[in-house]
């Protein structure tokens, strides 16, 4: 189950920050991405602070778990000028230039914005945190998280639409950021026999070689997709390197307490259970409209460096995915088909017109991939090793000793899994990934005392372990909910 803790609170326990929680709010005011929102926010540079503005008028006095508390109270009695102000210098940044019409435009956004905020309890932490999180079983990310995918900044390009102000989502959030350049395979929904083989045959490729598949979690080209990267995890079993096969996620329309459809259940189960992710940019409660569908395709197409269009018909949500891949250069490859089918015709127009390179093999996409890699699982988007992996490979500190090595993995692991990591359990965890392998009490305390000596973890009072920044990963940011892995 998911914990939550003010910010304010001494907890071990991983927190959702005032940030991330002004960014949910935000975004439920936007009832979806917003350029105006966008550009309000980046004159203010603080999602606090417009959420303080916005809530003013109603209220009288902001909420008082938001950050920058004194900024606030200097602004708040004429939050009206500074919402103007702010708006006219986030668009400047953004590039654009404001004109009467567009100032009037914000002015009847703000009326929707206030209205819909005032539908929350936005003083009560608990509450709002409780709402937001849908009881507790959805973690929320923005920007300032180390979970959080750069790649979907490129969406500030477009002049209509904006970024994701964050993300909601279940599994683990390090998944997001496993992989450099994550390919996106999407397709139509009645994909006949070979567009679903062309899905699941790249998604099976693309996970094998450690590359993130993201798609859309619908039933057809997506579900194909997705199956075939959990088929190449399944493949890993056993072997003497499980964690290379890459991860999936899928990106939905609506909260993700509503995806679908049903006939998936199964495929986001398994999905969860390989610490693969399920994600959105609307907070819960969202219906999963026929308008939002196109409006998700968008952070599919971001996510990605390669984007691959399995089959399309000439009318498809998939060359929807494809525009936006085009207008954020990203590399757009489409598989052909019998140019008298139409389950083909949307893809063939694509190579017809030069907006595609066409897929020549489904079973070696070596040609449009980045070179294979062993997924970045650790809890930083910088692209370390694994907390599973048994060697610290381009960490900040070697560690030659293999019991240190094998102990550091383990602290790693317990914690990535929010599991109380003491001698005795470290001591499990290596015996349960090593069967066989006997470790004294003595060695292990030896091993530790060594890596507390080389500041690679910090032990408490009560025999608390914990890495520190010096090992070469980061702590569980506080602006990220704690989430109990399957895994």
């Amino acid at each position: 189950m998911t914990r939550l803790a003010h910010p304010d609170h001494d907890s071990r326990t991983l927190s959702l920050d005032a940030d991330a929680l002004a960014r949910a709010v935000l975004s439920f005011c936007a009832d979806g991405p917003d350029a105006l929102m966008f550009a309000a926010l980046k004159g203010t540079q603080s999602a606090s602070l417009l959420l303080a503005l916005l809530a003013a008028p109603s209220s009288g006095s902001p909420p008082a778990w938001l950050d920058d508390q004194g900024r606030i109270d200097t602004m708040i009695g004429k939050a009206n000028a500074e919402l103007d102000r702010f708006f006219i210098v986030g668009a400047a940044r953004w590039g654009r230039r404001p004109d009467a019409r567009g100032l009037e435009r914000f002015h009847t956004a703000l009326s929707r914005w206030r209205e819909r905020l005032s539908t929350l309890p936005v003083h009560a932490w608990e509450t709002l945190t409780d709402h937001f999180t849908f009881h507790g079983g959805q973690w929320i990310i923005g920007p300032g998280s180390p979970y959080w995918p750069g790649q979907l900044d490129d969406l500030a390009i477009r002049s209509d639409w904006a970024p994701p102000l964050c993300l909601w989502g279940m599994g683990n959030p390090a998944t997001l950021v496993s992989c450099d350049e994550p390919i996106a395979v999407v397709g139509s929904r009645d994909v006949n026999d070979y567009g679903r083989f062309v899905a699941r045959s790249v998604g099976l490729q693309a996970a094998r070689h450690g590359h993130l598949v993201v798609s859309g979690g619908a039933k057809g080209a997506d579900a194909a997709a997705h199956w075939g990267a959990l088929a190449a995890r399944e493949e890993r079993e056993g072997s003497d390197d499980p964690e290379h096969a890459g991860r999936t996620v899928a990106v939905f329309a609506g909260g993700v307490e509503r995806r679908g459809p049903s006939c998936n259940f199964r495929l986001f189960d398994a999905m969860l259970m390989t610490q693969g992710a399920l994600i959105s940019e609307m907070p819960p409660g969202t219906v999963p409209e026929a308008r939002r569908f196109l409006l998700r395709n968008r952070i599919i197409a971001a996510m990605a460096g390669v984007i691959v269009v399995a089959q399309a018909r000439h009318r498809s949500g998939a060359l929807n995915t494809a525009t936006w891949a085009a207008e954020m250069n990203r590399t757009l490859v489409a598989a052909p088909g019998d140019i008298d089918e139409p389950y083909n015709t949307g893809c063939n127009r694509l190579v017809h017109d030069g907006k595609a390179v066409l897929l020549a093999s489904a079973t070696d996409i070596s040609e449009i991939c980045h070179p294979e890699h062993t997924p970045y699982l650790l809890d930083t988007p910088h692209g370390e090793p694994s907390d599973d992996d048994e060697s610290d490979g381009d960490t900040t500190i070697t560690v030659e000793d293999p019991l240190q090595t094998m102990m550091l993995a383990a602290i790693r692991s317990l914690g990535r899994e929010h599991i109380v990591c003491t001698m005795d359990t470290v001591i499990a965890r290596i015996r349960e990934r090593h069967p066989g392998k006997v470790i004294g009490v003595a060695a292990a305390q030896r091993a530790l005392a060594a890596l507390e000596a080389a500041e690679l973890i910090a032990m408490d009072a009560d025999g608390t372990i914990g890495v520190t920044r010096r090992s070469g990963t980061r702590a569980m940011p506080e602006d990220h909910i704690s989430v109990q892995h399957p895994l």
